[in-house]
């Protein structure tokens, strides 16, 4: 039974890797332009952002914030699936990843902070 999980499992993964093709390194040397040169539009990157994150079934409570160098994702849920995690950061290699656990109301929730350090 678990091999069958595991096998499904990198199935999924194999799928979210070619759903977002090469979308995650062009967002990414866009996100650099902008932090670095300030070349480019703010609601655009948002935009793109979440329709990335959407790919991997990564869904926003609140809209993604561009500030300084630095988005920030406020992920509609407590569970983060660490494959997930690995196959995005293979996309957005040059930025650094900060998990954080946010208290809203009742629930504990969770913000995936990433920072561009140039």
């Amino acid at each position: 039974m678990k091999k069958k999980q595991l096998m499904e499992d990198l199935k999924e993964m194999e799928t979210f890797k070619v759903d977002t093709g090469d979308e995650g390194k062009i967002l990414q040397n866009d996100l650099e332009e902008y932090f670095i040169n300030g070349n480019g539009d703010r609601e655009d990157l948002t935009f793109r952002i979440e329709l990335y994150f959407y790919a991997f079934k990564i869904f926003c409570r609140k809209p993604v914030v561009i500030d300084r160098n630095q988005f920030t994702i406020f992920f509609n849920d407590s569970l983060l699936d660490w494959n997930l995690i690995k196959l995005i950061m293979d996309d957005l290699s040059d930025f650094e990843l900060e998990i954080e656990a946010v208290k809203e109301e009742r629930d504990v929730l969770i913000n995936l902070n990433f920072t561009l350090h140039y």
